[in-house]
């Protein structure tokens, strides 16, 4: 399973967003814990309700941040918010029906470590700098 840990690759030097990322990854690790000591299938609907709730309300918060601010990038870092949550909603559904399913789980695995550590270290590394300009 994938290791999920912090890092300064990660750090946007942005103080709500990076303790927000932080607490997104310890969700993804313990999941990856659970999953490594065969306990997955009991964690994995609590925590992937905790990561679709969340997220959102991080993605909302982040998304406001740059509303007020006048990001200039805000459509495009928006439509990558909502691509992301379309795809942890679907896994949810699926992972709902058969909480059972390893497949499931290693697709949640995947969507976190592909795209959120992507998102962080290309476009919220952008939106911080714009954000710590604003003094936001």
């Amino acid at each position: 399973m994938q290791v999920y840990k912090w890092s300064d690759a990660l750090k946007t030097n942005n103080i709500k967003i990076d303790q927000d990322h932080k607490l997104i990854i310890e969700k993804a690790q313990e999941l990856s814990s659970a999953m490594a000591d065969g306990k997955g299938q009991e964690r994995v609907m609590e925590i992937t309700n905790f990561l679709l709730s969340y997220v959102k309300k991080h993605f909302q918060e982040e998304e406001a941040m740059q509303m007020k601010s006048n990001y200039a990038g805000y459509e495009v870092h928006k439509k990558n918010h909502t691509y992301f949550v379309s795809e942890l909603d679907q896994l949810a559904e699926r992972i709902k029906k058969n909480p059972n399913s390893t497949v499931n789980v290693l697709e949640l695995n995947k969507l976190i470590s592909g795209w959120f550590f992507n998102h962080i270290q290309k476009l919220d590394v952008e939106v911080a700098k714009h954000l710590n300009k604003t003094n936001m």
